[in-house]
């Protein structure tokens, strides 16, 4: 049996990173459905092939994550996507048969999250909803880039930045561990403090 020279440095094989990712290809698979729209034994598999060949030529890199699924989170981010896929598909049928022009625009949402995969669930979500689509994330800053149908003034704005932060919230409610939700909480705790004005002093 060899044994190494002195001075050299035995060195552990390193894994491959073109291999299968069932996580992966699975979550793409439940994405290219609800993107197609329709449940379909074409649609499934077609999207499972489709993931697999993406997670073989682009591999995901590793993501830590420590927290479970919490079951009454779960159906609460479940139910809030039902309505929004709803009201904006509503809201489309509206301006389509109407007269009014949309006024399109793109805004930025500063995420309170520090996962790269609640980042990632955040903007794969709001994609979904029709009427609004990531155009581009900044994981370092946890920023999301939203391209939004019609966004006609600022509170607008403001609405489709809390409905974001909202959404990004159930993520965390739903996947995230304890801390994290707690670090959450407490982010919003703050959040909602700094936007609250000085009461002012009673004169007599």
């Amino acid at each position: 049996m060899m044994k190494p020279h002195d001075g050299a440095v035995a060195t552990a094989p390193v894994r491959s990173r073109r291999r299968l990712q069932p996580k992966a290809i699975v979550l793409l698979t439940i994405i290219w459905v609800a993107l197609v729209g329709q449940v379909t034994i074409v649609t499934v598999v077609g999207g499972a092939l489709l993931s697999i060949l993406v997670t073989l030529l682009f591999p995901l890199p590793p993501v830590s994550y420590g927290g479970r699924l919490h079951p009454w989170g779960a159906l609460k981010l479940l139910a809030h996507l039902i309505k929004d896929l709803a009201v904006s598909s509503t809201r489309l049928a509206i301006f389509a048969f109407g007269t009014a022009a949309p006024r399109p625009g793109i805004i930025r949402v500063n995420l309170r999250s520090t996962s790269d995969l609640y980042q990632v669930n955040t903007a794969e979500l709001a994609s979904v909803v029709p009427g609004t689509i990531v155009v581009d994330a900044r994981p370092k800053r946890r920023h999301l880039y939203l391209h939004v149908f019609d966004l006609p003034d600022l509170a607008e704005r403001e609405a489709i930045i809390r409905d974001t932060l909202a959404l990004e919230s159930r993520v965390v409610h739903a996947l995230g561990s304890r801390a994290e939700i707690a670090a959450l909480e407490k982010h919003q705790a703050d959040e909602r403090s700094w936007a609250s004005p000085p009461s002012e002093e009673e004169t007599p």
